[in-house]
């Protein structure tokens, strides 16, 4: 969760939001924000765009008609993904809530599994790859689920060699570190012909200015589950950590 002025335009111009009418579980609903060109991605949503898009395009490699696995479709980073993963062509099984289906499905998902009723492991198969959000034995399951010699990238597990090399430009000695430190589950994906894969994401200015683009198309809408003023940080902080959020929770600072 990262901060907004309340000068920065903390959502573009078509955004969803949860209804004011409502203060527990509230729907999520458009809102429209004050008028005005967009340069580049509100600071709230930078890191989560960046995370979705390398994740789909640089790792997983998503081609049109590939078949894409995201649970927990309904969060922050979740959100993106999916809208990015359709714009990239490719068909979307996700995971939510009851209460985050309706959401996951006007993002654009084909197929949403109710994690309350239904384990995923037993009902999703073939996946081209799977990008993992949750970490645990979600990440563990996904091995499962995608085809053989494909790519699980994973932004709730535990970093491997690359993402010391690759990710953080860092020498031999933290890549060692990182394979032990993943050992475990990367013998998990072994055991199952794939790819482990813990993403770390970059800044990269020419992948923002593609986010801007698409947000200003209205091909990617963020998604705002509630905007906290900055006296209720604590307040925020705890609805967070209660993992009911959909989409993201946005901190706004009064300049």
């Amino acid at each position: 969760m990262r901060p907004a002025t309340a000068s920065s335009r903390a959502c573009p111009r078509t955004a969803w939001a949860p209804s004011p009418n409502s203060r527990s579980s509230p729907p999520i609903t458009p809102r429209t924000c004050p008028p005005g060109s967009i340069s580049r991605p509100p600071r709230a949503f930078r890191s989560l765009g960046l995370t979705a898009l390398q994740a789909l395009r640089d790792e997983l490699g998503l081609k049109p008609g590939g078949r894409v696995f995201i649970p927990g479709g309904a969060g922050g980073v979740g959100t993106f993904a999916i809208q990015l993963a359709k714009w990239l062509g490719a068909e979307v099984t996700t995971t939510a809530s009851p209460r985050g289906r309706d959401l996951v499905e006007r993002l654009g998902a084909d197929r949403v599994i109710d994690y309350t009723a239904q384990d995923f492991a037993n009902e999703v198969r073939d996946m081209d790859g799977a990008f993992d959000l949750i970490g645990g034995d979600t990440l563990a399951k996904c091995f499962a689920v995608v085809k053989p010699g494909a790519t699980v990238v994973s932004v709730a597990g535990m970093p491997e060699p690359l993402t010391a090399t690759k990710d953080l430009g860092r020498g031999p000695l933290l890549a060692a570190l990182f394979w032990f430190a993943s050992f475990g589950i990367r013998a998990k994906a072994r055991r199952h012909g794939v790819t482990y894969r813990y993403l770390f994401m970059h800044p990269s200015g020419a992948e923002l200015a593609e986010l801007a683009a698409l947000i200003e198309q209205k091909r990617l809408v963020p998604v705002i589950d509630r905007v906290f003023p900055f006296a209720a940080i604590a307040e925020a902080m705890a609805y967070l950590e209660s993992g009911h959020a959909k989409g993201k929770v946005v901190v706004q600072m009064v300049d």
